[in-house]
């Protein structure tokens, strides 16, 4: 019973707001008020000396390059989450506890990635041509640029994530 109510209700409504329409069309000024053309200088406007533009905090600047570096856009969430949870958002972050030979910068890399091993004698990432040292990733758009290359063949694995 309430639905068919609602059901009326509504119908009435809408022809009403159509009738008050049309009583609003029908008594309508039969002509409009004419107003002077505007006129536009075009004409150089002076340099401004002062930016208005406040300066990218460090996640923005982090995105930012995540960005430049080629990360897909539907992954710029997760790529947030990741630089924030991971370091801060901070570029120089260095975690020398990590025993796996140390995380670094933005995307708390760590040294598996650029230390020699069995597989990879100079480095995953030297063996990628990204980097030459470790220390290297403390560069932020060298480690952004090494975190896309790692995400690219391991997926999120590396920072504990899962994989879509």
């Amino acid at each position: 019973m309430n639905f068919l109510l609602a059901k009326i209700f509504t119908a009435v409504t809408i022809s009403m707001a159509g009738f008050a329409y049309a009583y609003d069309a029908y008594n309508a000024p039969s002509a409009l008020p004419v107003t002077p053309p505007v006129t536009v200088s075009l004409a150089p406007m002076a340099a401004s000396t002062t930016t208005t533009a406040a300066p990218l905090t460090d996640c923005q600047y982090a995105l930012q390059l995540a960005s430049q570096a080629g990360w897909p856009l539907t992954e710029m969430g997760t790529v947030a989450r990741i630089i924030y949870r991971e370091s801060g958002c901070k570029a120089d972050a260095y975690n020398g506890k990590d025993t796996a030979g140390g995380s670094y910068g933005l995307y708390q890399i760590n040294g598996y990635w650029c230390r020699p091993n069995k597989y990879w004698p100079t480095g995953w990432l030297q063996a990628q041509g990204i980097l030459e040292t470790c220390n290297q990733l403390l560069d932020p758009k060298i480690n952004t640029n090494s975190a896309l290359a790692i995400w690219h063949n391991s997926g999120y694995g590396p920072w504990a994530l899962p994989n879509p």
